[in-house]
């Protein structure tokens, strides 16, 4: 054997281990939308089984979302676990089990997102629900209880490693201003100190800015439209990017829910195009929820009948809602959910995890171990 072919044979497993390393990380968490969400959003948008791009995405899992102590998890455990590759209780984010909610705090878990600022990486966070929701507070923040909306985003402007989320897109506007207010403040004296402004419109964020926070009135902006434009910030950075993006898909009110799946589904699409060939893209959900297809035909519309059920369950003050093919009990639920991925370290997903793990697939898609 000639001493060039030995040494290609050396080398070729440090080349397949670079190969399976991230420069980038994007993590799509669809609130609620768990695998009967995922059916039936491909059903009502498409007529058919199976057209979502998450469905159809190269290496798949289901993930167990149970939280410490009990089977059906809220966002903020569901997230909790999913970032930091430990469970906590219902309602408290980033903290460890050893928190009781509303009552004492656990210890602080270190999350991705921290992780990636430690090591000088940008981060992102996008959400069409508040930016201070349990779901995207669970990279920044670390409380007993999700409903301190203040002390959540005050924690935006005081990281425990890094300068803290680099950009950060979503809504919650009049939410957070109350609950400063409450608390005897307002966003440019909790931001005046860092030197940030909380903007409030995309088209705000100067088009050479590597940095910034826009808080938005409303939920209803585009989602794509944000993607690129943190993709846009984030990738100027040499070393890398992490970036979370939360698409809210409950099916409380069914149309609307399985509208915004299939919205995020297109967003997720379109970004595993843009970004490049060494960005891990990961999707899945922090829980599941509710919704059930019971029959219907595939030649006939899914959601015949929904309106029609929908106001007659507010009419006669029900959370249930039925149709021949639907039916929605309205809360969450605790089977496993889809754990789909693409780009390096997403051989990684495969048969049966728990929620924890997502947390060790992203970490050692870029070659870090957890401490």
């Amino acid at each position: 054997m000639s001493r060039a072919l030995v040494a290609l044979l050396l080398l070729l497993p440090l080349t397949l281990s670079a190969q399976e390393r991230a420069r980038n990380v994007v993590l799509f968490i669809a609130d609620a939308g768990g695998t009967s969400v995922l059916s039936a959003a491909s059903l009502h948008g498409y007529g058919a089984p199976r057209r979502l791009f998450v469905q159809r995405m190269p290496h798949i899992g289901l993930s167990t979302t149970s939280t410490a102590t009990q089977i059906v998890s809220d966002s903020a455990a569901g997230m909790t676990a999913i970032v930091t590759g430990q469970k906590t209780h219902n309602g408290v984010i980033a903290q460890s089990a050893s928190a009781v909610r509303g009552t004492s705090d656990g210890e602080p878990l270190k999350t991705l997102l921290e992780y990636a600022e430690e090591r000088g990486l940008s981060t992102g966070i996008i959400s069409n629900d508040a930016l201070t929701g349990a779901t995207p507070a669970s990279l920044y923040a670390h409380v007993n209880d999700r409903a301190m909306t203040a002390e959540i985003f005050k924690q935006v402007f005081a990281p425990r490693f890094g300068d803290g989320p680099d950009v950060m897109i979503g809504a919650g506007r009049p939410a957070v201003t109350k609950a400063l207010a409450a608390a005897g403040s307002d966003l440019d004296t909790v931001a005046r100190p860092s030197e940030r402004a909380v903007l409030s419109s995309l088209s705000d964020v100067p088009s050479k800015a590597t940095r910034a926070i826009v808080l938005l009135e409303s939920s209803t902006f585009d989602m794509t439209e944000a993607i690129r434009a943190a993709h846009r910030m984030l990738s100027k950075n040499r070393k890398g990017y992490f970036l979370m993006v939360e698409g809210d898909v409950h099916t409380d009110r069914v149309r609307p829910g399985l509208d915004r799946m299939v919205m995020l589904d297109k967003a997720i699409e379109q970004t595993a195009a843009l970004v490049g060939r060494d960005t891990l893209v990961l999707f899945t959900a922090d829980h599941s929820f509710d919704l059930r297809l019971r029959g219907g035909l595939l030649a006939t519309p899914l959601l015949d009948g929904i309106d029609e059920a929908q106001e007659l369950s507010q009419t006669e003050k029900r959370r249930d809602v039925r149709t021949p093919a639907v039916r929605m009990d309205n809360g969450h639920t605790g089977e496993e959910v889809l754990v789909a991925a693409t780009g390096p370290g997403a051989a990684r997903v495969r048969g049966y995890m728990d929620n924890t793990d997502l947390f060790r697939v992203m970490l050692a898609a870029f070659g870090w171990k957890a401490e």
